[in-house]
């Protein structure tokens, strides 16, 4: 039949969303799908190639930056080290209109750039600032906004554990993608500032202005002395990756011992600390490495099935400029994005749109720093999106549709940088190219 590769998709994904519907762990799901749809096209010897697969998708030496990124992150939250950045960026701001939200999305950068970790990030922000911006009067548009905008830059901003899991499901260099992020990450941390800066300056009702004690130079200075051990981690993780000193692997192995030499520096290092981080990482990446099994075992189905090859030849036949089609993939995810996680996302659609972006001629690292936006933007994107949830988690006074309202003008500026990326894609492109010279 000309068409059987529809209907074998419309089989695929309407059993995926029966599975999520049920409840199911996202991981366990598509492995279910996986071994059913296996058995079902191919019969019960093509379980073995699964089996095998599996094994040789998470054997990799490159997958090994995951768990030392989240147990870095980790470990910077649990010791309260990632805190003081945040004191730091507070100590420069000043007297600006919208003060602490500014600090919310500076240490938001900072720790973004220190750890990777967006939910420990909001976590961070949200349980450290919020107080604080209550006692002062600010509006959940200011406060939870804010914290929202910095958090969601570690998905960016390099050290990226969901970046490293984007690279190896879409098979290009983690260390290219990493670095390709940092461009967009800081003109995303721009755009913010000059809302928030704005929107503070319009409506002061939001954040009113408050007498707060003058910092002198001194005690910025002293405040930069600080942290400044801290900000050598950004050197050790990124600076050496994109010397070529290191790679991701072995910049991340580096990033854990000098946060545990600067935690014990510090007289933050601790057993509990250590311990809680273990764990914590432990479970992070179990999840994470059944993804890319997951997601491994859905391409070959995919594949196996004809389903993506006569996919990327419909696509490729349709009478079309590439970059509607990108636009429309994008909007896909968009929408996929307010329904179910950033991790299921990429399950779903990295499988699908690599094969098309390929065979469009596109640049693969361009295209999966778009996604990688969409992602941030998933998590932030109601009703479902997981950092959310997070600030409610730590917030519990906050009512839902105030963080959902919040979220609304973080959605609109993620989409004007997606728009930016597309227009201007050298700001994605060219610390790569740098790098390769």
């Amino acid at each position: 039949m000309e068409y059987e590769w529809v209907y074998n998709l419309a089989f695929f994904f309407g059993l995926l969303m029966l599975m999520m519907l049920s409840g199911m762990p996202v991981a366990v799901g598509f492995i279910t799908l996986n071994i059913v749809g296996l058995y079902f096209f191919l019969g019960a010897g093509s379980l073995a190639l699964l089996a095998t697969s599996s094994f040789s998708s998470i054997g990799q030496f490159t997958l090994i930056a995951i768990p030392l990124f989240i147990l870095m992150g980790e470990l910077l939250m649990r010791t309260g080290l990632a805190a003081k950045t945040v004191e730091a960026v507070d100590h420069w701001i000043g007297r600006i209109p919208g003060r602490l939200s500014l600090s919310a999305v500076g240490g938001g950068t900072l720790f973004g750039a220190l750890s990777g970790a967006s939910m420990a990030s909001v976590a961070m922000l949200g349980s450290t600032l919020v107080p604080e911006m209550t006692k002062r009067g600010y509006k959940p548009a200011m406060s939870v906004s804010s914290i929202l905008a910095g958090g969601g830059l570690a998905v960016l901003i390099p050290p990226s554990a969901l970046g490293v899991l984007l690279g190896a499901l879409a098979k290009v260099s983690i260390a290219k993608l990493l670095l390709a992020g940092i461009v967009p990450g800081l003109i995303l941390a721009t755009m913010y500032f000059t809302y928030f800066a704005l929107r503070a300056k319009l409506q002061p009702h939001l954040a009113p202005p408050y007498e707060s004690q003058g910092t002198s130079l001194k005690e910025k200075l002293h405040a930069l002395l600080t942290v400044a051990p801290l900000l050598s981690l950004i050197v050790v993780v990124t600076g050496f990756i994109f010397l070529g000193i290191a790679t991701p692997s072995e910049s991340a192995a580096m990033g854990v011992v000098a946060t545990l030499i600067l935690a014990a520096c510090y007289k933050r290092l601790s057993f509990a600390a250590v311990w809680k981080s273990l764990m914590a990482t432990m479970t992070t990446t179990t999840m994470m490495l059944l993804v890319i099994v997951g997601s491994t075992g859905f391409s070959q189905l995919l594949a196996a099935t004809g389903s993506t090859s006569s996919l990327v030849s419909a696509v490729g036949g349709l009478d079309i400029h590439p970059i509607l089609t990108v636009i429309l993939m994008q909007l896909v995810v968009l929408i996929l994005g307010c329904f179910i996680d950033t991790i299921s996302i990429m399950l779903v659609a990295i499988p699908v749109f690599m094969p098309i972006v390929n065979a469009l001629g596109l640049d693969p690292i361009w295209f999966c720093i778009l996604i990688l936006v969409q992602l941030e933007l998933a998590g932030i994107t109601p009703p479902f999106g997981v950092l959310l949830f997070v600030m409610k988690g730590v917030q519990q006074h906050l009512k839902i549709g105030e963080i959902y309202r919040a979220a609304l003008p973080i959605v609109l500026i993620q989409i004007a940088l997606v728009a930016l990326l597309m227009i201007f894609p050298a700001l994605v492109t060219s610390l790569p190219e740098l790098m390769r010279n």
